[in-house]
């Protein structure tokens, strides 16, 4: 009872020792071993170092006892097979030290490039605003509508005749609209336009000026008068006869300073980091003269 007292004394003595000259009395903790293999050891701290590098999605497969088991045994795996390549020799072999060589400067210019160039590059928010001002356009996204169409195609080489009987179909199709058809159902029956037949007429949204080129301009004009849920009349276009339904509109929108602000800083962060680099590598190029051999 008495050498229990006094370990347990000792030990206090120690704990207060440690916290008053931690530099001085205390060690680092031993890391803490889970297997021995052969000449190395994995710690749990090894372990740790491997989840923390994983993408969010991965790490969570290792959270779990079961997980981590995993982890460790795939560890103990690892460091069998590279002991017997190791004493084998074949990481001397003049192929496998190259590729060790090409992965290690990798891993260093990486490291490199994180600490001497990315971790230099600031943005205020100054230049932040600068930016924005400039470059508002870029942040305004114009009116947009969702267009469902029924098309009966035609050509410059269509005769009179074949476009006659394309428009008597486009308008006998009108009727059947009016008279209250599904136009999604009727576009997947009868529509020749192939883009958009199968999903029942359904263009997607688009803003002006990105379906002339495919549709015509006129396919356009039509669409931006209708209102919501509004079905146009037969019209004709280069491509054919039509009958569109606007679904959907999305208006105008522009986005303030503070809704951009993070996706300006990120553009303005890369750009720095690349003239950065550049410089970098052009500094380095004097401190260590490049001569290509003819």
């Amino acid at each position: 009872m008495i050498e229990r007292t006094k370990k347990i004394a000792y030990g206090f003595m120690i704990f207060a020792a440690c916290l008053v000259f931690p530099g001085l009395v205390c060690a680092e903790a031993a890391p803490e071993v889970l297997v021995t293999v052969g000449q190395e050891t994995i710690t749990r701290a090894d372990l740790a170092s491997k989840t923390a590098t994983m993408p969010p999605q991965i790490r969570g497969r290792f959270e779990s006892k079961a997980g981590r088991q995993q982890l460790l045994e795939q560890v103990v795996l690892i460091s069998l097979l590279s002991q017997e390549a190791r004493r084998l020799g074949i990481d001397k072999q003049d192929t496998v030290e190259k590729k060790i060589k090409e992965m290690t400067d990798n891993l260093i210019v990486q490291e490199l490039t994180r600490q001497e160039i990315s971790g230099e590059v600031t943005i205020s928010d100054e230049e932040v605003a600068a930016y924005y001002q400039e470059n508002k356009k870029d942040f305004v996204r114009a009116e947009q509508i969702n267009v469902s169409l029924i098309m009966f195609a035609t050509t410059a080489n269509s005769t009179s005749e074949q476009k006659e009987k394309k428009q008597k179909l486009a308008r006998k199709t009108l009727k059947r609209l009016k008279k209250g058809a599904d136009f999604a159902a009727v576009a997947r029956e009868v529509s020749e336009d192939k883009r958009t037949q199968r999903r029942g007429g359904v263009s997607g949204f688009f803003a002006r000026g990105r379906r002339a080129k495919m549709y015509g301009e006129k396919f356009e004009e039509v669409a931006f008068d209708l209102k919501t849920g509004e079905v146009s009349d037969v019209f004709e276009t280069e491509r054919g006869y039509y009958i569109i339904q606007v679904g959907d509109r999305q208006p105008r929108t522009e986005q303030s300073l503070s809704q951009a602000k993070s996706k300006i800083a990120r553009k303005l962060q890369q750009l720095k980091q690349r003239e950065a680099y550049e410089s970098y590598v052009e500094g380095l190029k004097e401190k260590y003269p490049v001569k290509y051999s003819q």
